[in-house]
């Protein structure tokens, strides 16, 4: 039985399957020997998916899933827009639960097809800088 079967098709069904996917990256940061420290913080329009710590260092990871063959790599939805959400969102991460914005960071991309079995994730390190989406205030 094909995974995506088990989901209904629509727009009604993206929140359940963001966080079925979600809990996934979360279980495989967790084997990396990540610590999860937070899902789903949001602030003013921007989300952070997860939130973990790598040794010293926090770690940003926006996790990206496509569900269907022929619809590209996920990875690339992380636009410069999108970019510029999550550094904000960090920004306030940091300034408000870590109360440190000197915390040693980085954001990560993890990416998915959940057609293809086994789940795998591709994890992309450091995918982005957040000196390159410094915000406009």
């Amino acid at each position: 039985m094909q995974r995506t079967q088990n989901f209904k098709q629509g727009k009604s069904q993206n929140k359940f399957k963001g966080n079925f996917i979600e809990t996934h990256a979360a279980a495989y940061l967790t084997r990396k020997g990540y610590q999860v420290l937070d899902r789903n913080y949001a602030f003013r329009g921007g989300e952070l998916d997860i939130v973990a710590m790598d040794n010293d260092t926090m770690v940003f990871v926006e996790v990206k899933s496509v569900w269907k063959n022929g619809t590209g790599n996920p990875a690339a939805r992380v636009n410069a827009t999108k970019q510029m959400k999550i550094w904000k969102t960090a920004y306030h991460y940091l300034y408000s639960k870590v109360h440190n914005l000197d915390q040693k960071s980085r954001f990560d991309v993890l990416a998915v097809k959940v057609y293809e079995h086994p789940l795998q994730f591709v994890h992309y390190e450091n995918a982005f800088e957040g000196a390159s989406t410094l915000p406009r205030w």
